[in-house]
């Protein structure tokens, strides 16, 4: 490390800095906010019973937020964050109802 004379490995230099890993901005600008907002919404998506549909969902979550991920304005952001939580709200709601009423019959994209 730094007392060695050798190249700080990435964890040292994490640490000269005062940025740890994606925390604070992470990739293309995102706050960890969002970056907790999308895995909570893919954590959400994969819950659902049907494998069509979450698959769909998984992969719409990914099309919103690489559409989104070079916003910049605040308030921009903080409307899109509201409406991603009204989304997973929406998900978790629809998948408890489906889990009760789903088709009985096993779909043959989800067997392996």
């Amino acid at each position: 490390g730094i007392i060695d004379g050798a190249a700080p490995t990435k964890r040292a230099r994490g640490r000269q800095t005062g940025r740890r890993g994606r925390e604070g901005r992470g990739a293309a600008g995102m706050s960890s906010s969002v970056v907790s907002l999308f895995r909570t919404y893919l954590r959400a998506a994969q819950k659902f019973p049907d494998v069509n549909i979450r698959d769909f969902l998984v992969r719409r979550g990914r099309e919103e937020f690489r559409k989104y991920a070079h916003e910049t304005d605040p308030a921009k952001i903080e409307k899109i964050v509201a409406e991603g939580k009204e989304s997973i709200a929406l998900i978790e709601r629809t998948s408890s109802v489906y889990g009760i009423y789903a088709p009985k019959h096993p779909s043959v994209l989800g067997q392996k």
